[in-house]
């Protein structure tokens, strides 16, 4: 980490962690951090740094970004989006490699893990 860099921070996520009652059709995960993660220089970093799990299965997702080249007001955000439909009263986890870097060269510095879990019809959570 540069010298008197704040680390970066992982904010929150939708749904949010501990949701419960997520719908199994949920298409889109979305990572909230509080610097720039999707810049061009870190990016092909970033992507490999997520992963998601249902209990010790990796789960086939899709890492994604809109660049910050493209609009400056989403580089603090990743987007997951699993490939095939969540199971309904499951539990998922996104883990959060400790190696995603911001743009400046802050790295998180540490795996978060971010847990919630699908209901039978459940609710798509609002952004």
């Amino acid at each position: 980490m540069p010298n008197g860099a704040k680390p970066l921070n992982f904010v929150r996520s939708i749904p949010a962690r501990g949701s419960r009652n997520v719908s199994p059709g949920i298409r889109t995960i979305t990572l909230f951090f509080d610097k720039n993660v999707v810049n061009n220089a870190v990016w092909t970093n970033n992507r490999n740094q997520i992963r998601m799990f249902r209990g010790t299965i990796r789960v086939p997702i899709r890492v994604t970004r809109i660049p910050d080249t493209v609009n400056f007001s989403q580089r603090r955000k990743i987007f997951v989006h699993p490939v095939n439909r969540l199971r309904a009263n499951t539990r998922y986890t996104i883990v959060i490699g400790r190696n995603l870097r911001s743009k400046a060269g802050e790295t998180l510095g540490q795996t978060v893990r971010v847990s919630f879990t699908t209901g039978a019809n459940g609710v798509i959570p609002a952004e």
